[in-house]
């Protein structure tokens, strides 16, 4: 699994999800989804990190949108912030 995990990043990156990368990587899924949830392995820090590469992207899209004054993207930056603030207050 070692050698994947750059590519477990890239493709979480795109959202396929576990079954798909398991089955693009010829790898078990459960094994990969254990990994996953295990949440301290490098599988799981790459499957993580490859979603929020992509997340980071969006929301920068959805920043500028905002500001340009699209109420979907008000509204959506709205409730990111909403979001930001209940974890810091837990």
């Amino acid at each position: 699994m070692q050698s994947n995990i750059k590519l477990i990043e890239e493709y979480a990156s795109l959202f396929f999800t576990i079954d798909e990368i398991s089955m693009i990587l010829n790898i078990n899924p459960q094994e990969l989804r254990r990994e996953i949830k295990a949440n301290k392995t490098d599988a799981a820090k790459a499957y993580y990190r490859g979603k929020l590469k992509t997340q980071i992207e969006l929301r920068k899209q959805t920043l500028e949108f905002a500001k340009k004054g699209s109420p979907q993207a008000e509204t959506a930056m709205t409730d990111f912030l909403k979001k930001q603030n209940l974890s810091e207050n837990t």
